[in-house]
């Protein structure tokens, strides 16, 4: 099955009756008594196939494009840096390709599986995702404080430096944010004057430099996380399908892990993204950059539509066998179907908040709701119908929220 693409347009539809839709949640570990759960996932041959398309027909090819992206950004780059980070020109265009490498990277944050995934709490888990994007840890002060001394040049600067000033979060700043900084005035560089002493002249001209090695760490990272993912290099691909030296001891954990990756959806997208912002726009409070993504470049409902694309290819397996190719073979393609809509209903949520998602919280906050009800209808169908049909372990951070 092929995805839809970030710019398809969307047919607007009722999301009304949407709500009802969480009432298909079961208690967990108590299957419906609609579901006929006598023949269990991995009895059934088409598992082996759909953890051995994960990294081939999924994660490689979206890496890929993650990638072919971040040549873009750095050639935009490059234009930048020669023009001391002055030329309107050249910083639209390096916006401009930030941006489409950033919306390729929020399909990733769906495929948080084995090393982008956090060594705390997955299997073969190496924390590679925060190397390259840490929201919602980001630092904007810190960030001033690297550019005002040209800290980047120092020798052994990214291991040297917490993850929250560097990688997309960070260029997003650096790309996107005015001139002045984020630090309070208790702290450098602005208590010690540094900041204006730089002036506009010198601080696009270093944070157009800083951008620069940033975009390089960022690039490397991901060729390590590809490397990681081929058959050519560390071949997690193959060990996802329990080849040789598998850190999976059962088909059971494999599938597990790669249904954990789907619950970014309900832990990230639905839960940090819209429903905490929401409680605290409605409490009138303006949310601030750890609270509300892409401040700064306005990409925020954008990167709610990817992560649903990201959603949408990991659970139907790209070109490959998906989580809707078992249910069908398991006799529950209702379900399989039911969720593939419900996804496109979200998209159309999305498409219905016509205006950054800073400002739809405060001023359409109507409109924030509804694409919260339309991912709602979602992860209830992972939490309950998904979970019990293939027997699946809901992750532990995701297991106590009752929607």
């Amino acid at each position: 099955m092929k995805t839809s693409t970030p710019g398809s347009d969307h047919a607007w539809l009722v999301l009304g009756g949407l709500a009802g839709l969480a009432a298909l949640q079961p208690i967990l570990g108590c299957a419906p008594s609609s579901l006929d759960t006598g023949t269990t996932a991995t009895e059934v041959d088409l598992v082996s196939d759909l953890l051995a398309d994960v990294g081939p027909m999924v994660v490689l090819p979206t890496l890929d494009r993650f990638l072919t992206a971040m040549d873009v950004v750095e050639q935009t780059l490059g234009a930048l840096d020669s023009a001391s980070g002055l030329d309107d020109d050249a910083r639209t265009a390096a916006q401009s390709a930030f941006v489409d490498a950033l919306l390729i990277w929020q399909e990733l944050e769906v495929m948080q599986i084995g090393p982008a995934a956090s060594s705390l709490s997955a299997v073969a888990g190496e924390d590679l995702r925060d190397e390259i994007y840490s929201w919602p840890s980001v630092n904007a002060c810190r960030v001033d404080q690297v550019t005002s001394v040209e800290e980047w040049e120092e020798e052994g600067f990214f291991d040297a430096t917490q993850v929250n000033a560097y990688g997309l979060d960070a260029l997003e700043y650096l790309l996107h944010a005015d001139l002045e900084s984020e630090c309070p005035t208790a702290v450098t560089p602005i208590s010690d004057g540094l900041w204006d002493t730089m002036g506009e002249t010198g601080v696009t001209a270093n944070r157009a430099n800083l951008a620069s090695a940033l975009a390089g760490g960022i690039r490397a990272e991901a060729e390590h996380l590809r490397d990681m993912w081929a058959s050519d290099g560390q071949n997690f691909s193959g060990q996802l399908a329990l080849s040789e030296n598998s850190p999976y001891a059962t088909p059971q954990e494999a599938l597990n892990a790669v249904f954990d990756g789907l619950f970014y959806l309900e832990t990230m997208t639905k839960d940090t993204k819209l429903a905490s912002p929401l409680t605290k726009a409605n409490e009138g409070e303006l949310p601030e950059a750890d609270e509300v993504e892409g401040v700064w470049s306005h990409t925020g409902r954008e990167a709610i539509a990817s992560n649903l694309l990201g959603f949408e290819a990991l659970f139907s397996g790209g070109e490959g066998i998906g989580f809707d190719d078992l249910l069908i073979e398991l006799g529950h393609g209702d379900l399989a179907e039911q969720i593939l809509s419900d996804v496109e209903t979200a998209l159309d949520a999305v498409d219905a908040v016509e205006v950054p998602l800073e400002q739809a919280l405060t001023d359409y906050p109507e409109q924030v709701e509804a694409l919260h009800s339309a991912i709602q209808s979602i992860t209830s169908a992972l939490k309950g119908d998904l979970a019990t049909v293939l027997s699946l372990q809901i992750p532990s951070e995701a297991a106590g929220d009752n929607d």
